[in-house]
């Protein structure tokens, strides 16, 4: 090694970085504990070249393309390459380990996290280029057991992991196969008992939370979000005919600007409103839902009856934007969430959706930023001047993502015997196919 300091080091430093770039970052750090130069070489860089150049040829995606490392690291400037690459090489090493400890296996989570909400987003001609960074969760995912370690699997029946909920709202059940077929059939049902069970109580709908899948804080509740989606494609999986009407699933899809047209909507529509959208909504009988939570006091038990039953409807919407002023007088301004960030101001909108069997409503609503840098939905279907159904929603991953929006419609009043319900909001191109053609 002492050879390798003399033949080295005389090299100008930043020929010596380059070669550098070329290593692995695990040869980087064994290459600077040789001698005192070469530890100031790799870690006291004021520019920090080598250590940005090694995370973007691991490759990793560029976090200044990023729509929400502003909420993170506030400035490109207090982006640390160093600690950020290992933070994200640890995270690998934990899943891939034998027996990570659970502490561990929690940073390994909250850095896969964090990694999808950084990805960088679609940009314009270049809508099938794959983000870097999604394929190394993906990659390392899939190379490992974290999702199937006993800890996991005992968070997740437990649902009350907010990081492993979010991640797994991310995935959309896409990564979730197991070896043994029965196994997994048994894994997937009590999932679907436990997120069903959370999506009918109607002890998760109240006034602070909004009636809607966030914390009284107002930031997202994975927990019930994930349980959103695993309700609903649960249910879409049982439904044959509509296997190609689905919303896109996978860290792909949470791209922002991954929706269709979303790389070249107007500037005004930061959130990519306008165009057409599809929505699927579930929903229980009303004596079941009764049942359920005033008699059965929530108990899962129903769920297993061979009789029960959940009805799901595809809903297709058009909808454009409308000034502040244009909202109509009887649904109130105090209804929407205001955005503070004066990059999304918060928009306004309206339009009209239609069901299988032709019944149409207005629907009038708005879309804000959230503190934590969340986009939220908030919209009624009107007929006659009289709001139906209100309903709260969350986007999937980055502005304007194919993922869409999930949430939870309520009465208008929310009363205490309103009904509920999930639904699920995604984008689609202008010239789709309707609903009545994809389901021939």
């Amino acid at each position: 090694m002492a050879a390798l300091n003399m033949g080295v080091l005389p090299i100008p430093p930043e020929i010596t970085e380059r070669a550098l770039t070329l290593c692995h970052p695990r040869d980087v750090a064994s290459f600077s504990r040789t001698c005192r130069r070469a530890r100031t070489l790799v870690y006291n860089s004021p520019d920090q070249y080598l250590w940005r150049q090694l995370f973007l040829l691991y490759p990793f995606d560029h976090i200044r393309n990023s729509s929400h490392w502003q909420y993170e690291y506030h400035a490109e400037s207090h982006f640390d390459w160093a600690k950020e690459l290992q933070r994200r090489i640890q995270a690998e090493l934990i899943a891939l380990s034998t027996h990570p400890r659970n502490e561990d296996l929690m940073v390994a989570l909250e850095t896969f996290v964090s990694v999808v909400r950084n990805a960088s987003p679609v940009t314009r001609g270049n809508e099938r280029v794959r983000s870097p960074s999604l394929l190394w969760v993906v990659d390392v995912l899939e190379a490992s057991d974290l999702l199937r370690s006993p800890f996991v699997i005992q968070e997740l029946e437990d649902g009350n992991n907010q990081t492993l909920s979010r991640l797994r709202s991310y995935l959309a059940l896409t990564l979730d196969d197991f070896d043994d077929e029965e196994e997994g059939r048994l894994r997937a049902h009590r999932l679907r008992t436990r997120s069903r069970c959370y999506v009918y109580d109607l002890q998760n709908y109240r006034r602070s939370n909004d009636w809607g899948p966030f914390t009284e804080t107002g930031e997202v509740d994975w927990v019930h979000a994930e349980s959103i989606i695993n309700v609903i494609l649960g249910n879409l999986g049982e439904l044959v005919q509509w296997a190609d009407t689905r919303p896109p699933c996978g860290l792909e899809a949470t791209r922002a600007s991954s929706a269709p047209g979303a790389t070249s909507r107007p500037p005004g529509d930061w959130a990519g409103i306008e165009g057409t959208w599809r929505r699927y909504v579930c929903f229980m009988d009303y004596r079941a839902l009764y049942s359920f939570n005033f008699r059965n006091r929530a108990h899962p038990s129903l769920f297993d009856d061979p009789q029960f039953r959940e009805a799901t409807r595809l809903i297709e919407l058009k909808l454009h934007l409308i000034d502040v002023e244009n909202v109509p007088s009887f649904y109130a301004l105090d209804r929407f969430p205001e955005s503070h960030n004066p990059k999304y101001p918060t928009l306004y909108f309206a339009g009209t959706s239609w069901g299988i069997h032709g019944n149409e409503a207005t629907v009038v609503g708005s879309v804000s930023m959230s503190d934590e840098g969340i986009v939220r939905w908030r919209f009624a279907s009107v007929s006659e001047k009289r709001i139906n159904w209100s309903s709260e929603g969350a986007q999937i991953g980055g502005v304007a993502s194919a993922a869409g929006i999930i949430g939870t419609w309520t009465g208008p009043h929310h009363e205490r015997e309103d009904p509920v319900g999930p639904f699920w909001l995604w984008k689609v191109a202008d010239d789709h196919p309707s609903y009545m053609e994809a389901l021939m």
